[in-house]
């Protein structure tokens, strides 16, 4: 194959469609930049997300390969790793950096495994002083750059909006909730049927999780997305639009539950709903140290990002209110984005492919 016998400058390791977000504005600096680029699909998922996430790449010109173990090696300068663990494949690389596909909320982000790598790539100068408190005689370089997958949020103008709520059959001149539920501990459950009737004046731009349409347990969540689907005033983005920014850009406020989708949200300076009346299975209602165990407690002071609801009841209440004071909210919302965000100006991409040139020289 032609890829083979390539010197790449930067090969993408993609485990999961949904890490393609995280590097999408990475890729395409490197792509302005005229470098040579590669998205390496383990091919992890289903068939169908597998083939959603070679098609997203082949239309963006990413260059897009699935991995065969039994190929020729590829070489690379840099390979660029979105999971926690250290990737264990053969590929002849000068440099392993590190772009995790979330913000570094989970434990996995606090892990001697990341110090596998030669540079990590990461988000606020707190996060970087807690790696060096925990891991003191690592040799991994640590660059305090800000989240990446954001940048394209902040380069999205009025214009820009409207033409998109257009194209997704929404009405501009509405407000636009975004719903991003995670799949478990989830509020879906929890929601009714006629939701989107209950918030006719507003658009309502339904998120879910990839899980919720990958994992054949979460087929109720997928037919109550269906049945909310009817209703005019929503969009429902399905599997293969998997990237929450471009939804993130349009909306006006987030609805959440324990997803730390609600940090990168915040970090737009925009109001978010945290909703904690969600299901939990029998065995975690009856065991309730393993819920304990699931949920990260040391988030909780960062909550303070968004309005908390307990009850559907108080949702209406809490959306107009926070979307008539967008303000309320807005110190915390800063403080906290600086500190598990960085900084927030759209140019994380560029540091990051200016530091990779760096390494280059």
């Amino acid at each position: 194959m032609e890829n083979e016998s390539k010197q790449y400058h930067t090969i993408f390791l993609v485990h999961h469609l949904y890490y393609i977000p995280q590097f999408i504005p990475v890729a395409k600096e490197l792509k302005r930049r005229n470098k040579e680029i590669l998205f390496l699909l383990l091919g992890l998922d289903s068939p169908d997300k597998n083939q959603i996430a070679y098609s997203f790449c082949k239309e963006n010109d990413f260059n897009p390969c699935f991995y065969d173990k039994n190929a020729p090696v590829f070489n690379c300068d840099f390979l660029i790793n979105g999971a926690h663990a250290f990737p264990l494949i053969d590929i002849n690389y000068k440099y392993t950096a590190s772009i995790i596909h979330g913000i570094g909320t989970k434990a996995g982000y606090y892990t001697e495994e990341q110090n596998k790598h030669d540079i990590r790539f990461v988000e606020g100068e707190q996060r970087v002083k807690m790696i060096q408190e925990l891991f003191p005689e690592s040799k991994c370089q640590l660059f305090n750059v800000g989240f990446a997958k954001l940048d394209e949020a902040f380069s999205q103008d009025n214009a820009g909006k409207t033409e998109m709520l257009r194209s997704i059959e929404l009405n501009p001149d509405k407000k636009t909730i975004l719903y991003a539920p995670t799949f478990y501990p989830s509020s879906i459950e929890n929601m009714p049927l006629n939701f989107p009737e209950n918030f006719k004046d507003y658009n309502i731009i339904v998120k879910p999780h990839f899980f919720s349409f990958e994992k054949k347990k979460y087929n109720h969540q997928v037919k109550k997305f269906g049945e909310w689907q009817k209703f005019p005033n929503v969009y429902l983005a399905e599997a293969d639009k998997f990237n929450l920014v471009p939804f993130m850009a349009v909306a006006d406020i987030m609805l959440s539950d324990e997803s730390s989708a609600i940090f990168e949200f915040a970090a737009l300076n925009k109001p978010v709903i945290l909703n904690q009346n969600v299901k939990y299975r029998l065995t975690y209602r009856i065991f309730k140290s393993k819920v304990k165990k699931r949920m990260d407690d040391s988030m909780n002071p960062f909550k303070a990002v968004a309005k908390t609801i307990h009850k559907y009841s108080e949702l209406k209440q809490a959306i107009s209110f926070e979307l008539e004071n967008p303000q309320n909210r807005e110190n915390e919302r800063k403080k906290i984005s600086q500190q598990i965000v960085g900084t927030t100006d759209g140019q994380v991409s560029i540091r990051i492919v200016n530091i990779l040139d760096n390494f280059s020289k």
